[in-house]
């Protein structure tokens, strides 16, 4: 029986021969696996795969030097951190949200270090992180980002037989880091593949789908990452002023009034008498004291 391998393995294969880290190599060699088709005409090669990874990780030396270390400071609304096996299509979904101009290849890798770009959404700003495939080799560094992070977008490439599979081993890896209690946000790739059609039936409430390529459910997915934030925009308005609308304020939800205030200015907390609250696109104005608990969108304007 011919083994029909599928022409990413051979582009991994040449990936594989420029490569010089043993964490590397094994990294290229389990991704080689995962794509392997399972069947009789594939055990060889399924069986060398196997014995490759072993030998270089009895061999792995020890470290000689310390790791690169990468942190990157938030800016914006708030940072969510991508990640993802490779060749999900992290790199796309980043550009496909942002202006970003993330390297695209059709072999996995192509990110090393973290790639950070920012979101528009509506009036504000969200900051993207691209990273490296996520694997149980992960570096440090990784896990750290991760944790410092206001929340996850994971990807998966949808129109993978091994899906499921994929699924479950990163929910491994993020109960393992003590991660499995951040807000995350499951995505299935490549939605307008017609495996990935199939594939979503099965997982349909565990995952959204989209196609970062095309473009599809990206829009939807914007209002996702605002919602997984859990954060609102408020606006302070200056009695008898014109309200700025372009430069909110953004607080946690549920935050009290006077810790706006607060950040406003020290003089308001101690001077502070009640505010009015105001909505958009209405006439109705509320008397509101110190404890009120903002919304998004909500207009303030304070009284001394």
């Amino acid at each position: 029986m011919p083994a029909n391998l599928p022409p990413q393995f051979f582009a991994l294969l040449a990936k594989l021969k420029e490569a010089e880290s043993p964490e590397e190599k094994i990294s290229i060699l389990e991704e080689m696996l995962a794509i392997c088709p399972k069947h009789k005409g594939t055990e060889k090669v399924q069986r060398d795969l196997k014995s490759k990874i072993a030998k270089l990780k009895k061999q792995k030396p020890q470290k000689t030097k310390r790791e690169t270390l990468y942190s990157i400071p938030k800016q914006g609304a708030g940072q969510i951190i991508i990640v993802g096996p490779a060749n999900s299509g992290k790199s796309s979904l980043l550009n496909a949200l942002s202006n970003a101009k993330a390297k695209l290849a059709s072999y996995p890798f192509t990110t090393s270090t973290p790639q950070p770009a920012m979101m528009k959404y509506e009036n504000i700003l969200i900051q993207l992180v691209d990273t490296p495939p996520l694997t149980k080799e992960s570096p440090g560094w990784l896990k750290a980002l991760m944790s410092a992070a206001d929340g996850l977008i994971v990807v998966f490439d949808l129109a993978k037989n091994e899906i499921t599979e994929e699924i479950k081993n990163l929910k491994e890896i993020l109960n393992n880091w003590g991660l499995e209690n951040k807000k995350i946000l499951f995505l299935g790739n490549k939605i307008d593949l017609p495996k990935a059609k199939e594939n979503f039936q099965k997982l349909k409430d565990k995952i959204c789908p989209i196609s970062a390529q095309n473009k599809m459910g990206i829009e939807e997915l914007k209002k996702e990452i605002f919602n997984l934030l859990e954060i609102a925009r408020i606006y302070s308005k200056k009695p008898g002023k014109e309200i700025d609308f372009e430069h909110p304020f953004i607080v946690k939800k549920g935050t009290k009034l006077i810790k706006l205030a607060k950040e406003i200015s020290e003089d308001l907390v101690s001077s502070f008498k009640y505010a009015k609250l105001f909505r958009k696109n209405s006439s109705k104005v509320q008397i509101v004291g110190k404890d009120y608990l903002l919304k998004d969108q909500d207009i303030i304007e304070i009284h001394t």
